[in-house]
This record gives structure tokens, C-alpha cells and sequence, in this order.
């Protein structure tokens, strides 16, 4: 804590509401917003450049690729150049990466820029769920979720702006326009709006953020709570955890790539109701962040058990997909527990490990949340190949999804503040001695 007279209450709130906003933007234009773009615009790129249709789509599996290994030296790049220089430049080379597809005129250089284009999102979305769980403590999965509906609201524009764009003016101005709109809009946002730590204003989270039951808790931490990041790296509980956050990537987002292929040919149910289905797990996504983010407020690390239990039960549900109702339960149970596994990385890092080393934490387990949900899609895919279906490959899933959960249920929240309140409440409650 520095030794500065403090700013006022109300205006460190309102810089906290900021970075929320900041992060709604962020999350919707420069990484959902962008992400959406492509496969709207893929057909048009293959037939106008001449490439097949496993090499325009190669787009995102290299930009995964790259983010799942660019994760792990997010945290490392934080600590030399701090958050906020390293989040200005990681926007501006969205929006360039994105704006330099005008020039692409070859496969190397669209795949360069995608390449690119992960390094620079995942050191993004790594920035902005640091700076939320610095800023926020007993609301952090709400405020989380409701930062993350930015992907809704994208969702809601991007396709047909795309679509409108490619018709009238093609597919590289469409994505050059797209990228001067990402250096201009959110490169003003992040350089105004994006405030690191409040520990700099005088405050720490518990005390901006408390919760109704923390908030005459008394005397607040000096210094952020936790170990340093190679003690927590070598703990049991993180090792387990990691191994648990790759299942979860391959539990819901291996299984959203494979929603439309399943329903049209599986489920048989043709291909309007397979876009129709995926448009409806994104929909209610944005209801499942806020849910859970409510869930793992109350829960912590119960509220994440029941949300990956609940992404096993949505591919169980699969089984009996013949009809609109069966099809329903299944895209709504899908879409809540995908979007609580999309705000999951702040809660797990800032409860289970503590601030200290909170930017190592969520940058390893967006990491290997990548790496789960490339694992999942081919394991999958190669499930499908071997036995003719994807019966064989959603028990898989399922089994996983079980174990996985079972992690979460035995974890213990060290620092969450529901528990850490509840400790303070017995030891207040205690008889004397």
C-alpha cells in the first residue's frame, strides 16, 4: 500500500466501473468481435484467393495454437513491463494484425498474421480478468460475467456487419476497416479507461468490493494476499487444478465445435437447426455467465464443481436429440454451462492461489484452458473417424467431466472471501479462554 493520501471512495469506484467497461469492449470487439469475423468471411476468402477450405480455416487453429503457448509467458511479461503497458500494446497489435489482412495476398502472410493476432488476444484477455480480480473481490464472477456479455452484444452485430461488409466491399477491406476500428475505439479505452491496481489509489479490493457480510470485517491485508508464483507453481492443489482447467477446455469448448456437426448429421436434424442450435448455446451463454458468476460468488469452488458437472449433463442430454423439445434442453443446458466455464479462470486463480501471483495464475490456466479446448476438438474428431459417431467420444466427455468436477468439490477456496469471513465469524464466535 503506498503512503499517498487516498483519492476519494467514489472516485476509485468509479474507476473500478471503468475497467469494467474497458473489459466489456475488449472482450467484445477486439477478441469475440474479431473471432466472429472469420468464418463469416471464409467462404469468400477461399473462393477469391484460391485456397481450400482446410486452409482458410487454418486462420484459428494457428491463432489458437499460438495463444495456448503465449499464455504462458503473459504473467512473465507483466512483471517486467507491467499490465498496463503490455494490455495498450497487445490491443494495438489486435487491431494491426487484424487491419494488415487488407495485405493478405499469400498463406504465409495470412497465416503470420494469425499467428500474430493469438499471441496478442490472449495477453488481452489475460489483462483485463487480472485487472477485474485486483479491482474486485466478493462480486468478481458477476462483474466478471457481466464484462464477458460483450460477446453477446457482438454476437448481435458482427455477423451481419460482416456479411454487409464483405458484399459491398470485400473480405480484406472488410477486415482492414474492422481493424482501424479496434487501434481507434478500444485503443482509447485502454489508455483512458484501464486502471492497474487499486493499491496505487490507497484500497484494496475488500475494501472497494466487500459483500454484505465482510463489509465491518476490520483491518485490511498491506500487502496482497498468497505466495509468489514458483511456491504456487509447485503446489499439489495447482497441479491438480491445471489438470482440471484442460479437461474444462475440452468439456465445452471441444464440444461447441463439434454442436453443428453433430445435430445436422448425428441428430439428423439438417443444417438450419444446427445453426440454429449453436446460435442458441451463444445466446444463453450470456445468461450462463452471469449465473454462474452469481454461483461461484456464493460457492466458489462448489459453483465451478456443479458448473463443469453441469457440462457433462448437457452432453448426456445429446443422447436423446430426435425433437425441438429434446433438442432445446440440450442447446440451453449447453449454452448456461459454457457460459460459466467462460468466467471461471478469475475465480479459481484469485480463490484458490490469492492476489500475489494472480497474473502468473490466470495467464497458466488460460493457457491450458487452450490447450484443453484444441485437445478436446481433435480427440473428438478422431473419436468420430474411428467409431462412426459420436456416441463413443461424448462418454468420454462425460467421464471426464465427472472427474473434473470431482477436483473442483474437494478444493479448498483459501483465499475466498465467503470462507475467509466465515473463519473470522467462529473465531469471533469462539468462548474465551
Amino acid at each position: 500500500m503506498n503512503d499517498t493520501p487516498r483519492l476519494s471512495l467514489a472516485t476509485v469506484k468509479k474507476y473500478a466501473r471503468l475497467n469494467v467497461v474497458s473489459s466489456f469492449f475488449v472482450w467484445g470487439v477486439a477478441l469475440a468481435g474479431v473471432s466472429m469475423m472469420m468464418p463469416v468471411m471464409y467462404g469468400d476468402i477461399s473462393k477469391e484467393m484460391g485456397w481450400s477450405i482446410g486452409e482458410t480455416t487454418s486462420y484459428m487453429v494457428i491463432k489458437g495454437v499460438v495463444s495456448a503457448i503465449a499464455g504462458l509467458f503473459t504473467g512473465s511479461l507483466f512483471s517486467r513491463f507491467g499490465l498496463k503497458p503490455v494490455y495498450m500494446a497487445a490491443v494495438l497489435v489486435v487491431g494491426l494484425s487484424t487491419a494488415f489482412l487488407y495485405f493478405a495476398h499469400s498463406l504465409p502472410v495470412y497465416y503470420l498474421l494469425a499467428g500474430v493476432s493469438g499471441f496478442a488476444s490472449i495477453i488481452c484477455a489475460i489483462s483485463f480478468q487480472v485487472t477485474l480480480a485486483r479491482w474486485y473481490s466478493a462480486r468478481l464472477g458477476r462483474i466478471t460475467g457481466i464484462a464477458m456479455l460483450g460477446a453477446a452484444a457482438a454476437g448481435a452485430i458482427v455477423p451481419l456487419a460482416t456479411t454487409v461488409g464483405v458484399q459491398n466491399f470485400g473480405w480484406q477491406a472488410t477486415a482492414g476497416m474492422a481493424g482501424l476500428g479496434v487501434l481507434a475505439l478500444l485503443g482509447f479505452m485502454v489508455s483512458a479507461w484501464v486502471f492497474e491496481d487499486p493499491q496505487k489509489y490507497g484500497y484494496t479490493a475488500e475494501e472497494l468490493d466487500p459483500g454484505k457480510q465482510s463489509a465491518s470485517s476490520g483491518a485490511q491485508p498491506q500487502h496482497p494476499p498468497g505466495d509468489d508464483f514458483k511456491t504456487v507453481m509447485r503446489s499439489r492443489p495447482f497441479i491438480i487444478l491445471m489438470i482440471a482447467v484442460v479437461a474444462s477446455g475440452a468439456i465445452s469448448n471441444g464440444i461447441n465445435e463439434h454442436i453443428p456437426l453433430f445435430l445436422s448429421r448425428q441428430a439428423d436434424l439438417g443444417q438450419y437447426m444446427a445453426a440454429l442450435g449453436f446460435t442458441i448455446v451463444l445466446v444463453i451463454s450470456g445468461v450462463g455467465k452471469i449465473l454462474f458468476g452469481w454461483l461461484f460468488d456464493r460457492l466458489s469452488m462448489k459453483g465451478v464443481a456443479i458448473c463443469w458437472l453441469m457440462c457433462g449433463a448437457a452432453v448426456a442430454c445429446a443422447f436423446p436429440v430426435t425433437g425441438f423439445v429434446t433438442f432445446l434442453l440440450f442447446t440451453v443446458i449447453r449454452g448456461l454451462s459454457h457460459g460459466g466455464v467462460i468466467v471461471q479462470a478469475p475465480i479459481i486463480a484469485r480463490h484458490m492461489f490469492g492476489l500475489k501471483s494472480i497474473a502468473q495464475t490466470i495467464a497458466f490456466m488460460n493457457a491450458a484452458f487452450q490447450l484443453g479446448s484444441a485437445s478436446g476438438i481433435a480427440l473428438i474428431g478422431w473419436g468420430y473417424d474411428l467409431t462412426g459417431g459420436y456416441a463413443v467420444p461424448f462418454i468420454g466427455i462425460m467421464c471426464i467431466s465427472l472427474a473434473a468436477a470431482v477436483i473442483a468439490y474437494t478444493a479448498q477456496p483459501k483465499y475466498w472471501s465467503g470462507r475467509v469471513t466465515t473463519a473470522s465469524t467462529k473465531m469471533q464466535n469462539a468462548p474465551a479462554e
